[in-house]
């Protein structure tokens, strides 16, 4: 009976009650908010893992598109190398030893399976995909510890796609070489980086002297190199030379001499090659716009007699308009005739081929969807640094938003190019997970 009452008196005494409490609970308070703060750790580093494996998959689906040969033992060697390595580089900052990022890097090859597939032929019709799956155990803290969860493993999962659907097209390009492509861009010269320049110097300044600046690639070269990624990525695609059909021209305020439509890249590498270093002269692409046109329209029978002879039966047609300015002539001001004409000339093309209902819905000014586009020439406009109104010409001429790039730089300008040859020969890559 004694033990029954000392138990209930202590029960009834409250006076010590929230000290042992807390005692008590206090731990498990701890770990609880321990917890939610290691779940939101946990889930950027889940979120940082799926970045890094999305990168990877679309790297090796994307190279093994553009090479054609890459087995898909390499192509999974690349995925998991390029995944695994960028994760590593990101834990050299957390103060992990040498010894601790070969064990942390270990751990993740082995938890890290990547399969790659292909179908179809290398130098036609392919499609490419890269599945990645990973997992990685996220350190947790000493306060979640203490619930026995040391780490938290997290899982990610990539699936990138990539295709060459060897589709037929004829190219034609009408590329600036006025005298402003002379001008620098911002995008220092790689393989050159600094010039010397001269300057007076010494008593009276009767000396000259040398400082080294930043050597700055100007439009022209910008315009060559990405032009070259354009060409390479085309000329990947059709290894053959029985796809695609190109031709270029190049203009000032005058049209200078144009590349007449042929299989392969060959003829339109020297074409750009060959464009001057310093160029001169105005603005005025209406001269190539036309030989564009006169190249690709319907009436034009040489095409599809190219193209017939070459088993293709259906092959797409694109213009590829570029310019840094806008339309002066031999002047250096804008003039609303020359900038008129070319829209002109736009207009036709967009509309050679397509019936007369939908020839009127451009005239006004609506946009055609893809299928409807299909009969017509399409057109690529590129306004690489260009004022108001030279953007403004190129938005009216473009086929569409898709359709219109505006890059501000060297390396977007290559990137334009490259995405425009990608389009038109229906390669790419895309995330499918």
């Amino acid at each position: 009976m004694m033990k029954h009452t000392l138990f209930a008196r202590l029960a009834k005494d409250r006076a010590g009650n929230f000290g042992i409490m807390t005692a008590a609970i206090l731990p498990v308070l701890l770990a609880v908010g321990g917890v939610a703060v290691d779940l939101t750790q946990a889930m950027d580093q889940k979120n940082q893992l799926q970045a890094l494996a999305d990168g990877a998959t679309l790297a090796a689906a994307s190279a093994m598109a553009a090479k054609g040969t890459m087995t898909t033992a390499e192509a999974q060697k690349l995925g998991t190398d390029m995944y695994v390595a960028q994760k590593i580089e990101a834990l050299k900052n957390s103060g992990l030893s040498a010894e601790q990022q070969a064990a942390e890097e270990a751990k993740l090859r082995a938890n890290t399976q990547t399969v790659a597939t292909s179908s179809g032929s290398s130098t036609t019709a392919a499609s490419y995909e890269v599945r990645m799956k990973s997992s990685y155990d996220v350190p947790l803290s000493g306060l979640t510890s203490l619930l026995g969860f040391p780490t938290v493993r997290v899982s990610v999962e990539s699936v990138a796609a990539s295709g060459r659907e060897g589709n037929a097209l004829s190219m034609y390009l009408a590329l600036d070489e006025s005298g402003s492509m002379k001008e620098y861009t911002t995008t220092i010269n790689s393989a050159q980086p600094t010039i010397q320049e001269p300057y007076k110097c010494g008593k009276n300044n009767k000396q000259t002297c040398y400082k080294d600046i930043p050597n700055y690639l100007t439009k022209m070269e910008s315009l060559k190199a990405a032009a070259g990624v354009m060409f390479q990525e085309l000329g990947t695609a059709d290894p053959n030379k029985t796809l695609i059909r190109i031709g270029a021209d190049s203009y000032t305020h005058e049209t200078k001499a144009e590349e007449r439509m042929a299989w392969g890249m060959a003829n339109v590498i020297d074409y750009v090659n060959d464009l001057p270093d310093v160029p001169a002269g105005g603005t005025d692409a209406s001269g190539a716009m036309a030989n564009a046109y006169a190249a690709l329209k319907k009436a034009n029978v040489t095409e599809k007699a190219a193209h017939d002879a070459s088993g293709n039966t259906n092959f797409e047609r694109f213009i590829v308009l570029m310019t840094d300015g806008e339309m002066t002539g031999y002047s250096g001001t804008w003039n609303s005739t020359i900038d008129a004409k070319v829209r002109d000339m736009c207009l036709n093309a967009k509309s050679d081929g397509l019936t007369d209902l939908l020839k009127q819905k451009l005239k006004e000014g609506k946009q055609l969807t893809e299928e409807e586009m299909g009969k017509s020439i399409r057109i690529y406009t590129i306004a690489f640094m260009a004022p108001d109104k030279g953007k403004s010409l190129l938005n009216y001429c473009s086929s569409g938003p898709g359709y219109y790039y505006e890059p501000t730089d060297m390396t977007t300008l290559v990137k334009t190019f490259g995405e425009i040859a990608r389009k038109a020969a229906k390669t790419g890559t895309r995330l499918t997970n």
